[in-house]
């Protein structure tokens, strides 16, 4: 049985970590990513005020090989980026014990949402981050059986799905908008910033869903012919 595993790590506990950090104004977020396919990380999103430092920043870097600009949104940059894998212990080491990264993103933390096709090859991660004393914090393990929204949730937490199909039904993106932040507060008894930040961050993770599906189905297509 397929598990799924959420952990955290420090950006400067590992290479690539320390390659995307140093501004903390500045979420990178990874999408679709399959580990160590040909070098590479292929669609990695940043968002903030600083970018072209940022983008400075992987250039130099001594674990990256190339980096390329597809799209600009707002402030946010997607980039094609391959890097050196044998560079990269920690991300080489999770695709050696079987671990497909279906979510990370990160600042001065980085946050994972991995999946592992058994048992076996959790035990193998652990047992390589502990080996190599990697700082990682399991915050959650589940089977995939456990939770058959993981596939198809669009990487959105349960309290993120849950305020936005309010706001759906509510009319609260309807023009004229028929609903406020302070009423989905009242129904979900929490605070009107709790419910703007929810769907704040709920809408950017599936627009960059849908987004970087079509963008990576463009590069799949290419990488076959």
């Amino acid at each position: 049985m397929a598990i799924i595993v959420e952990f955290t790590l420090d950006s400067e506990a590992f290479p690539f970590g320390r390659s995307t950090s140093g501004d903390p104004d500045v979420r990178v977020q990874l999408e679709r990513v399959i580990p160590l396919r040909e070098g590479r990380i292929p669609f990695l999103w940043a968002t903030g005020q600083r970018l072209e430092e940022f983008e400075h920043q992987l250039r130099n870097s001594d674990i990256i090989k190339d980096v390329e600009v597809l799209t600009r949104v707002g402030d946010s940059v997607l980039y094609y980026t391959e890097w050196y894998t044998d560079k990269e212990t920690f991300l080489n080491g999770l695709g050696e014990t079987g671990g497909t990264i279906m979510e990370a993103h990160g600042d001065s933390t980085w946050s994972f949402t991995v999946r592992f096709q058994n048992h076996a090859d959790l035990t193998r991660f652990h047992q390589f981050f502990q080996d190599e004393e990697f700082p990682v914090y399991i915050e959650r393990i589940t089977g995939l059986d456990d939770d058959p929204g993981t596939e198809y949730g669009f990487g959105l937490s349960q309290a993120q799905r849950n305020t936005l199909i309010m706001a759906v039904e509510d009319g609260y993106f309807a023009i004229p908008r028929e609903t406020s932040l302070d009423a989905i507060a009242a129904e979900l008894d929490i605070s009107s910033q709790a419910v703007s930040e929810r769907i704040r961050r709920g809408t950017e993770t599936l627009l960059r869903k849908a987004l970087i599906g079509l963008v990576a189905a463009d590069f799949d297509q290419s990488d076959d012919e």
